[in-house]
């Protein structure tokens, strides 16, 4: 190696070294005449000064269009300086005080650290807008949804949460954007009473979700963030239903079947320990009628009177029964009367068809 160097032409050798010469004395240059250099430092956040100013005369501010972060700051300054400074030491800083008629305030950009001997710093904003504005409180019916089924066999009776109201405050304009206040239970599955703390999610008007980055953003506040939601779950159980067989017949007149209940059972639901020892419903004769009967008649009963406490219809649409009961005039043993009665049982017969009607 050494002997290709020493077989060099002399002009190339002294064209290398007087290239590593240059770049040697441009590298001692620089350390001693410690010549200015830029430093670009990105997404600078803006203290803002003196709000309360503002919110003690019972208003409200909020930052617009994002600028109260700096894109771009350009420092100028010693490369001794430079060195020295990291992104964390430039401040900047918005104080209310100042605010325009706009609702601009002026940004002063400086650093926690060698700002005497800064030449220059400048940002690619240098003002923060704000919105002023009323504040508002406004009180929204908290409402309760539900994610899913319960098991099979089960059904929900009830969600409902600890407060039933929320309390919002923030600008006026974005408070009466707020549409409603939901929190929501998953119920997939369940077998039992289930009890959470959901958070309340806030909606727009136009059905959109509120996020917690948006609410910080313009300043809304709820007097709670979560509230305890209670679901209620209860077993199901087909119940049914019968009419007992006493029901008064007229002397000369019979039953044709036992009387009948439409629809013959029903679905309830309870706590597991009430349906076990609940199996069936018979309606008392004496519920259907006193009088003793000459034709078929029917008649419409409210079942939820027949249900022991903590026993429930699963629709309450199903409240209705109706009972049947078939009865017919007694044939008479000799010929002549037997054409009349029998005459006589066709007649009922048709008013049976009617009334079941």
């Amino acid at each position: 190696m050494i002997e290709r160097i020493r077989n060099l032409d002399p002009n190339l050798k002294l064209k290398i070294l007087s290239v590593v010469l240059a770049i040697a004395i441009w590298y001692m240059i620089n350390a001693f005449s410690d010549p200015a250099i830029r430093m670009t430092v990105n997404n600078v956040s803006v203290d803002i000064l003196n709000g309360d100013v503002i919110e003690k005369r019972g208003d409200v501010y909020t930052v617009l269009d994002n600028t109260d972060v700096i894109p771009v700051v350009n420092i100028l300054a010693k490369r001794s300086v430079i060195d020295k400074l990291e992104s964390k030491n430039v401040i900047a800083t918005a104080d209310v005080r100042d605010i325009e008629q706009d609702g601009s305030v002026r940004i002063v950009l400086t650093t926690d650290k060698y700002s005497s001997s800064i030449e220059r710093i400048t940002g690619s904003i240098s003002h923060v807008q704000l919105r002023v504005e009323p504040l508002e409180t406004h009180a929204f019916n908290l409402e309760v949804e539900t994610q899913g089924d319960p098991a099979e066999g089960y059904i929900l009776d009830d969600a409902s949460a600890e407060q039933n109201q929320v309390m919002l405050s923030g600008p006026r304009s974005y408070v009466n954007e707020v549409g409603r206040a939901i929190v929501s239970v998953d119920i997939t599955g369940a077998e039992k009473n289930i009890k959470v703390y959901p958070e309340i999610v806030l909606y727009d008007k136009e059905n959109n979700v509120i996020s917690p980055e948006d609410m910080k953003m313009h300043k809304l506040h709820m007097n709670v963030s979560s509230v305890k939601v209670v679901a209620t779950v209860y077993k199901t159980k087909d119940i049914p239903i019968t009419c007992g067989s006493g029901v008064p017949i007229a002397y000369g007149y019979e039953l044709i079947s036992e009387p009948t209940v439409e629809p013959s059972s029903i679905t309830v639901a309870g706590a597991e320990g009430i349906l076990e020892d609940f199996d069936s419903i018979e309606i008392p004769a004496s519920d259907v009628t006193y009088d003793y009967l000459t034709a078929t008649m029917n008649k419409t009963l409210n079942i939820v009177s027949y249900l022991p406490e903590g026993v429930f219809l699963t629709d309450d649409s199903d409240a209705s029964v109706t009972v049947y009961v078939r009865v017919r005039e007694i044939q008479q043993d000799d010929g002549g009367d037997s054409e009349e009665s029998t005459s006589g049982e066709a007649e009922t017969s048709g008013s049976d068809e009617e009334n079941s009607g």
